[in-house]
């Protein structure tokens, strides 16, 4: 699902997604990836907000600046084209307190695939989350899932809707994702990410630009995600650093 190497963790170090005035959870796109029937594993998704927004957008909600997420991800193979996932986030606000922010369950499916050329599937999520993070307890999301892969190179799109699905608002919103991967050896991809949120369907306008440079490797066998990211509207997070790691049980 993941590969990639050391030489750019220096090059991160010199070179987030924030999206609103929160952090996230899980700053991936879906790719091609998908657990082989009745294979098991856990991510690790590990973010932390260097500089970010320090207002909140709703009264009770922890502004993003000094966050630190961790988040642990179950995913298993039903079958060949299905996967079947399950979060459980906890943040450290700026403050030192320690929150476990609800359960998120997940159920993605990738038609059959094969080396190189397109790919498509699709992901849909149901969260419960709390007040400090979520605006509305429950949402749901959409993740259309579109790519493309040579030897060398891989796309993938993302083009995701998100709605509340308690409280008040349920207006969509849009918030489209892409990554693009080019084969540095065996075992290690370069990555550009880009994270957008353009706000609801109906009145779209660009809140969130943030760009991100990762690194696709394995370490002792297990793959791995990290990167550094930028935002570049007064809707982003400035840096915020990410990792994944990727165990098979």
């Amino acid at each position: 699902m993941f590969k990639y190497r050391s030489a750019i963790l220096s090059c991160a170090a010199v070179v987030c997604v924030g999206a609103r005035a929160a952090s996230s959870d899980e700053i991936q796109v879906y790719d091609e990836a998908i657990n082989r029937p009745g294979e098991t594993s856990l991510d690790l998704h590990i973010n932390y907000v260097v500089s970010g927004l320090k207002v909140p957008e709703y009264s009770g909600q922890i502004p993003a600046h000094h966050d630190f997420r961790l988040t642990p991800e179950w995913a298993y193979g039903l079958n060949r084209n299905w996967e079947a996932g399950l979060y459980l986030p906890v943040i450290r606000a700026a403050s030192g307190d320690w929150f476990l922010e609800g359960t998120k369950v997940r159920l993605k499916y990738m038609a059959d695939n094969f080396e190189q050329g397109y790919y498509w599937g699709v992901n849909g999520e149901l969260g419960f989350s709390s007040h400090r993070t979520e605006e509305s307890n429950w949402n749901l999301e959409l993740r259309p899932i579109v790519g493309y892969k040579t030897e060398n190179w891989n796309l993938t799109l993302n083009p995701i809707v998100g709605t509340a699905v308690s409280g008040t608002v349920h207006t969509p919103d849009f918030s489209p994702a892409f990554k693009l991967s080019r084969r540095l050896s065996e075992k290690d991809w370069i990555n550009i990410e880009q994270y957008s949120e353009f706000g609801t369907v109906d009145r779209m306008r660009s809140q969130v630009q943030e760009t991100y440079l990762t690194l696709d490797t394995e370490v002792s066998g297990h793959a791995v995600n990290f990167g550094i990211g930028h935002g570049w509207t007064l809707g982003s997070n400035d840096w915020t650093l990410k990792a994944i790691f990727n165990l098979a049980l």
